[in-house]
């Protein structure tokens, strides 16, 4: 209604053009200067050799405060974030009271959470979905992270169509340089197999499964104390 809000991410076209569709107050959140919530300044954090979570600022009519994640990555947690502090503003809260209040934020399961794996490992559980917009979000979290060595766990992509070759090889080739070993589970995530392989990821540190439960036998016995797991 006229007199309610509508919370927009200003950096969704998509869904930034819906203000055009109500009458309510448009408030927005989003890195793009224009967002009424500006999120800024955003870093993954290592606590020690563990990874730690994420850090950035959110900047609101000419004041900002520090926002702390612990046990999650990648930028859709802050867009989470935002969004929550944009309906703790509309009703009043102030932003310090919001940044104490996201201090106790737990990570849903699958979404990118830090838990504790076997044989002393950290894994980052994102298995809700698998998208190649996901996929590529991931792959670059784990780029920013530090650890001996890091394991991606990778499975189908589903409903791509036409582009499901194209978009599967293409996830390889993105993280062909930046994880020492491969295992993909089902017969489209093959072809991630293959563009690793086509861009340089030696054969003999590429794995592929057709069941998650072949998969995870394997996985077991590659995992070594500190490694960081992607599933």
């Amino acid at each position: 209604p006229a007199t309610g809000f509508a919370i927009l991410n200003y950096d969704d076209q998509a869904v930034f053009e819906m203000k055009d569709r109500t009458r309510a107050h448009i408030m927005t959140y989003g890195f793009g200067e224009g967002a009424t919530l500006q999120i800024t300044n955003l870093e993954t954090r290592m606590d020690g050799d563990k990874p730690g979570g994420i850090s950035f600022k959110l900047n609101y009519g000419g004041s900002f405060v520090p926002v702390r994640l612990d046990g999650c990555f990648g930028k859709a947690q802050t867009y989470s974030a935002a969004a929550a502090a944009c309906a703790g503003i509309i009703f009043g809260i102030n932003l310090v009271k919001i940044s104490e209040a996201l201090l106790d934020f737990d990570t849903p399961s699958g979404r990118g959470k830090l838990i504790p794996g076997i044989k002393h490992t950290y894994i980052i559980d994102d298995s809700y979905n698998a998208s190649p917009l996901s996929m590529e979000a991931a792959i670059h979290t784990m780029e920013q992270l530090k650890a001996k060595r890091k394991i991606a766990v990778l499975g189908d992509m589903l409903e791509l169509g036409k582009y499901t070759m194209e978009a599967h090889k293409h996830i390889g080739d993105l993280l062909a340089n930046s994880f020492d070993i491969l295992v993909t589970v089902g017969a489209r995530a093959k072809f991630i197999a293959e563009g690793a392989k086509e861009s340089g990821m030696a054969q003999k540190n590429i794995f592929s499964f057709d069941t998650a439960e072949e998969a995870s036998l394997e996985v077991q016995k590659l995992m070594r104390k500190d490694d960081l797991i992607l599933v």
